[in-house]
């Protein structure tokens, strides 16, 4: 009985410890919103286009700004420290000078929730469009244009330790 014992002492015990890092790879192929003043009141000098997204209010992500297209074709990395539910997506115009009204020239276009993939989907993507909505004239929300998209969750294993 005493053998088992100091034999289970001398033994060196091997565990494993590590960190995961989960990021959300999102990829905007092409945003477009329609405007009801686009139609009333065209305007037809330089239009500046980009993409903010956030998971948490605290941190947002953008894309770089695209002139007189709604192609854009960037990727965001927002890194995920707990299982979010939901993307927030904004088409923003910048620098619109036919919009005195706000405060820096920027204009909501189009906002857009998509439920995120599930946890278990590592590197397996989703490539969708979805509706962006707004409000109109009315203060009635409603479609006011769509963006192409994919998103993937990748999980990196950091900080290998061995404790012996």
């Amino acid at each position: 009985m005493m053998n088992l014992e100091k034999g289970a002492e001398t033994k060196q015990i091997l565990i494993r410890d590590h960190d995961v890092k989960t990021e959300l790879e999102v990829y905007i192929f092409e945003a477009f919103a329609m405007d009801e003043r686009d139609v009333l009141k065209p305007y037809y000098g330089p239009n500046y286009y980009f993409i903010k997204a956030w998971i948490d209010e605290t941190k947002q992500y953008g894309t770089k700004v695209v002139k007189d297209s709604f192609v854009v074709n960037q990727r965001m990395v927002i890194p995920l420290d707990f299982p979010a539910p939901y993307l927030y997506i904004e088409l923003l115009r910048g620098f619109s000078f036919r919009d005195p009204g706000t405060s820096n020239g920027t204009v909501v276009m189009g906002r857009a929730k998509i439920q995120l993939p599930p946890w278990s989907s590592h590197g397996r993507g989703v490539r969708t469009s979805i509706d962006l909505v707004g409000f109109n004239s009315n203060r009635c929300v409603e479609k006011k244009g769509y963006v192409r998209y994919s998103m993937t969750l990748h999980k990196k294993v950091v900080n290998h330790r061995l404790v012996l």
